[in-house]
C-alpha cells in the first residue's frame, strides 16, 4: 500500500471511491431520512473532492495503483485537527486500510494535540473501530456521535481551548492569520476588522453582522447562507467582479443594484432582459 498526498490528478478517482463508499454505507443502513454523516454534502460531486485537495488536507491510499481510500482534514494552527471525512471503496473494506490513513495522518502531525471526528450514532462498526484507535466520546445524541483523541504534544502559544468568551470585546486587536475551528461564534458583531489571510471552517455564524469590512481576495466554499427561514442579507455592499459558480440562487432579489456588466452563464444581463421583454 501507499499512502501520498492527493493532487488535482486524482479528482476523478476520489470521487468515484466517495461515491461508491458513502452509497454503499446508506444502502446497507437504510435509513428512512438523509443522515449527513452517512452521506455528507458533495460526497459524489468533483467539485467538492476538488475543493477537499485544494483546500483542505488530504491523502489517498493505492492498491495495485489503483486508489482505494481517501482521508480528508482540517488542520488548524498547530494544535488541532479534525478528520471530516476517511472513506475506503466496499471492495476494500475490512483491509485495515481505514486504519492505516488514520495513523499515517497522526504520524504526520505529531504536533497536533487534539484530534477530533463525528460518525452517525446508526453507524455502530464506525463507533468500535474508532474507539480502538483510542478516540474517546465527548458527546452522543440521537443522531451522532462525537469523538475526541489527546495527544502529549506541547500546546502553542496563544492558545484558547474550550473557553467561554461570550461577551467579550476587542478593540484595536489584528486578527490577521487567525485560525478558528469548531467554534460557536453565532450573534458576532464584527466592524472595521482585519481579518486579512484567516480561515474559519466548520464554524457557526449565525446572526452575525459584519459592517466596514475588506472582504476582498476572499473565498467562500461550501457555505450555507440559508436556514428554514432565515436568510442572508446584504446591503450596500461592493461586489463588483465577484464570481459565483454552481451557487444556488433561488429566489434572490436584487433591488437598487448597479448590474453593468452582469453575466449569467456568459450571457450578458442586459442581453436577457431585452429578451424577456421582447425587445429586439
Amino acid at each position: 500500500m501507499i499512502i501520498r498526498e492527493a493532487t488535482k490528478d486524482d479528482i476523478m478517482s476520489v470521487t468515484k471511491v466517495s461515491t461508491a463508499s458513502f452509497q454503499q454505507e446508506a444502502l446497507s443502513l437504510q435509513l428512512s431520512e438523509r443522515d449527513l454523516n452517512v452521506e455528507p454534502p458533495g460526497y459524489d460531486l468533483e467539485a467538492m473532492t476538488q475543493y477537499m485537495i485544494e483546500e483542505l488536507t488530504c491523502y489517498v491510499i493505492e492498491q495495485d495503483k489503483h486508489i482505494v481510500g481517501a482521508i480528508v482534514l482540517t488542520l488548524t494552527g498547530d494544535d488541532y485537527a479534525r478528520i471530516d471525512r476517511v472513506f475506503v471503496h466496499p471492495d476494500r473494506q475490512g483491509q485495515g486500510i481505514g486504519k492505516a490513513l488514520i495513523q499515517y495522518v497522526e504520524a504526520q502531525s505529531p504536533h497536533v494535540r487534539i484530534w477530533e471526528l463525528e460518525t452517525s450514532t446508526h453507524q455502530t462498526r464506525n463507533i468500535r473501530f474508532y474507539k480502538q484507535l483510542g478516540f474517546q466520546v465527548v458527546y452522543e445524541s440521537e443522531d451522532e456521535v462525537c469523538f475526541v483523541k489527546r495527544t502529549k504534544a506541547k500546546p502553542s502559544t496563544h492558545c484558547f481551548e474550550e473557553q467561554s468568551c461570550e461577551g467579550w470585546q476587542a478593540y484595536g486587536v489584528n486578527a490577521s492569520f487567525l485560525a478558528v475551528t469548531n467554534s460557536n461564534v453565532s450573534s458576532l458583531d464584527a466592524s472595521n476588522c482585519n481579518f486579512s489571510q484567516s480561515r474559519f471552517r466548520n464554524i457557526n455564524f449565525r446572526n452575525s453582522t459584519f459592517s466596514d469590512l475588506n472582504l476582498s481576495g476572499s473565498q467562500f466554499n461550501f457555505v450555507t447562507m440559508r436556514e428554514n427561514a432565515r436568510t442572508i442579507q446584504m446591503h450596500y455592499s461592493n461586489l463588483s467582479g465577484a464570481t459565483f459558480n454552481q451557487c444556488d440562487l433561488t429566489n434572490v432579489t436584487l433591488t437598487g443594484c448597479d448590474v453593468e456588466g452582469m453575466t449569467i452563464n456568459g450571457v450578458p444581463i442586459d442581453t436577457l432582459i431585452s429578451t424577456k421583454r421582447g425587445e429586439t
